[in-house]
């Protein structure tokens, strides 16, 4: 079983990510207010950028389509609105559009620019994981294949999918060079080591990712301790935190993960424990702690956190799967217990 990674993230993008001029709307306010005239090209390709990108935080992808195509009709090369397409076509994420999305950043005319190594990566990190989905589902049967040895195809499906996410992880690591601390680069290096089964790798990407995004709200916490602050920039820095916050439970899970395919339960119980302290109404966590602590002979460990973990699930029918196995390791804590089967419980 791989160790479980977490989603590709959906490329972000604000104007000032893209550079954007004070243009666009603002533009066409003053051509209204000093009678028609013709725009310039830059006023059209402003007006068509900011409309794109005002479409796209609202996740209405068509119609920000629209507006980069019509912004590329008139400047085909334009870097900015070549960015944008190839996200578009990320974001939707079928197959169809991870295959443009990859081409799109392949012609890219800056492949200096960080972002664009970045759209790659992803294009390919998605790419593989379909060849590696595909491979499972031939070798388990629940998807056919023309190749008369389904075997040999699901192999080279494999093939073709660690080739994709070795080349996703050397454009992830161009990215960092570019513009050092990237987070999108930095969890796609995490996310494409573990892929690889460099584990050691993987970890220590996590780490960095996770001193970046603690440092990154130590500073937001001092900002909040301003009693001048205004309520829009206060709102800003909140969510930035809890944003930092749900990323590093991410990315401890990950490191726990990792921990435990490397044969380290104590390491993947600190982990947990961290997590817990960040969030303590996270179901999964509990669940992963009591089972670790179950096979280390840690049974109150195991018996209170998989009574916590059912006390957080309590919305989920009794017979459901997670819920079922839940009450079989309650159960195999309290005879385990019962038989004076114990083991001091340490650590996490």
């Amino acid at each position: 079983m791989r160790a479980p990674i977490p989603p590709v993230p959906p490329p972000a993008l604000g104007l000032a990510a893209l550079g954007l001029a004070a243009l666009g709307l603002a533009a066409l306010a003053a051509c209204a207010s000093s009678g028609p005239r013709e725009l310039t090209k830059a006023e059209k390709l402003g007006y068509y950028l900011e409309n794109a990108l005002r479409y796209y935080d609202l996740r209405e992808l068509d119609r920000a389509q629209h507006q980069v195509q019509q912004g590329l009709a008139l400047d085909p090369r334009n870097e900015r609105f070549l960015l944008m397409l190839g996200n578009i076509h990320q974001l939707r994420g079928t197959t169809a559009d991870v295959l443009t999305a990859e081409r799109i950043f392949r012609d890219h005319p800056s492949p200096g620019d960080y972002r664009v190594q970045i759209g790659l990566g992803q294009a390919l990190e998605r790419k593989g994981m379909g060849y590696d989905v595909a491979a499972r589902a031939i070798r388990a049967g629940t998807q056919t294949t023309d190749a008369p040895d389904p075997e040999a195809r699901a192999d080279e499906l494999e093939a073709e999918a660690l080739s994709s996410w070795r080349e996703a992880h050397e454009r992830y690591l161009q990215a960092v060079e570019i513009h050092s601390g990237e987070l999108h680069a930095t969890t796609g290096l995490m996310r494409t080591s573990a892929l690889l089964r460099r584990d050691e790798e993987s970890i220590a990407w996590g780490r960095e990712l996770i001193e970046v995004l603690e440092a990154s709200s130590r500073v937001r916490r001092m900002e909040l301790e301003d009693v001048a602050i205004e309520a829009r920039r206060e709102r800003q820095l909140r969510d930035a935190i809890r944003a930092n916050t749900e990323l590093i439970i991410k990315t401890r899970l990950q490191l726990a993960s990792l921990d435990v395919r490397q044969k380290r339960p104590e390491a993947a119980l600190e982990e947990l424990g961290r997590v817990v302290e960040l969030d303590p109404q996270l179901a999964q966590a509990f669940s992963r702690r009591a089972q670790l602590s179950y096979g280390l002979g840690r049974y109150i460990k195991a018996k209170d956190s998989i009574e916590r973990y059912i006390t957080l699930s309590a919305a989920l029918p009794f017979d459901h799967p997670d819920i079922r196995a839940a009450y079989d390791l309650l159960d195999r804590c309290k005879r385990a217990l019962a038989d004076g089967d114990l083991i001091p419980a340490g650590g996490n």
